[in-house]
């Protein structure tokens, strides 16, 4: 396999401080529950730095339709998040855009899943609330 052109060395090392980045700020909350808020800015900078790969690369490679994994244990979506992005780390180091570009939206559905997890959970809990209260106090 060749190695990549300088430029898209370059891309590949800038995608790699920003992979880093997001994988440290993610690795420190996944110790324990990180704010809601830390997860979507880690879903937002993954999604912009995939967004930019592909642009800076200029090659579309539509990823494959896949359902949002679903779990009760939300620190299990954050820990595969953080894997796949120490992979898109790894691929970036090793000048390989297609694997780096992958794995980046592996670790963005992680986080998206999460997030819709964290949705899920308090929509469960409003409905919970709302059949206990009285029904006087019900909304109509």
């Amino acid at each position: 396999m060749s190695s990549p052109s300088s430029s898209v060395r370059a891309v590949l090392d800038g995608i790699a401080d920003e992979v880093e980045a997001i994988s440290l700020s993610l690795g420190t909350a996944a110790r324990g529950a990180p704010p809601e808020l830390e997860v979507w800015r880690a879903y937002a900078r993954t999604e912009k730095t995939v967004a930019r790969l592909k642009y800076r690369l200029g090659a579309e490679r539509p990823g494959a339709f896949t359902e949002l994994p679903r779990s009760a244990d939300l620190a299990r979506l954050l820990r595969d998040a953080t894997r796949r992005l120490d992979e898109a780390l790894s691929e970036a180091r090793d000048g390989r855009p297609a694997e780096c570009l992958d794995a980046l939206r592996g670790a963005r559905t992680c986080l998206r899943a999460y997030l819709a997890e964290l949705g899920r959970i308090r929509s469960r809990e409003k409905r919970k609330l709302r059949k206990q209260a009285p029904p006087s106090l019900r909304p109509s």
